[in-house]
């Protein structure tokens, strides 16, 4: 991996995600406070919305490589300039979102979320950031790239964009009816060491 990527090779996580600025970071730590106590609260840190979610770079490189037969150095190489693409696909400009209303995502509902509508630029943005992921992979070797993320748990719901902020996890009950706002979001590294 480049050198300037200190640990990336330490199975971190890639994403394409927007971070809130600092008006929408409070107003998302406000809600989480009017959240039940012993509410398992997403850490300030890790409030973002996801664009594009990648996964652990091994855990995915095990998956491509039992597909394709890549060797790790190439996977390198070719993720490293998926990485650069896709950091430069992100835009220096903000993004302001509507919201939908509270949402429990997950295979049993239990990630509470703030969801948001989806802006023409932001489905724009997805749509190029999902075509650089599926170049990626078709550079990797893998066929039926839409079937293969599909079936892959890192990658199956890249090719669908549902703007949202996870606030709560393990989170049981009823949905809270808490005045949500709109929040302004910009981009963040694309090589994340959080959760």
């Amino acid at each position: 991996m480049p050198e300037s990527r200190p640990g990336f090779d330490a199975n971190l996580r890639l994403y394409a995600q927007m971070q809130p600025d600092a008006p929408s970071l409070a107003h998302l730590l406000s809600l989480q406070q009017a959240l039940p106590p012993g509410t398992r609260l997403v850490p300030r840190r890790q409030l973002h919305g996801t664009l594009i979610h990648f996964g652990k770079v091994l855990d995915v490189y095990r998956v491509i490589s039992t597909e394709t037969g890549i060797s790790l150095p190439a996977y390198e190489r070719l993720l490293a300039g998926y990485i650069a693409r896709t950091e430069a696909l992100l835009p220096a400009a903000t993004f302001r979102l509507e919201p939908v209303g509270f949402a429990g995502f997950g295979a049993r509902g239990s990630t509470l979320v703030v969801e948001y509508l989806p802006s023409a630029e932001l489905t724009a943005l997805h749509g190029e950031l999902h075509a650089a992921l599926v170049d990626f992979l078709a550079a990797c070797g893998v066929s039926g790239t839409e079937a293969f993320m599909a079936a892959d748990p890192n990658l199956m719901f890249a090719s669908t964009l549902r703007p949202h902020i996870s606030l709560a996890r393990g989170f049981a009950g009823a949905l809270p009816s808490l005045p949500l706002e709109s929040v302004t979001l910009q981009p963040m590294p694309v090589v994340y060491p959080g959760h």
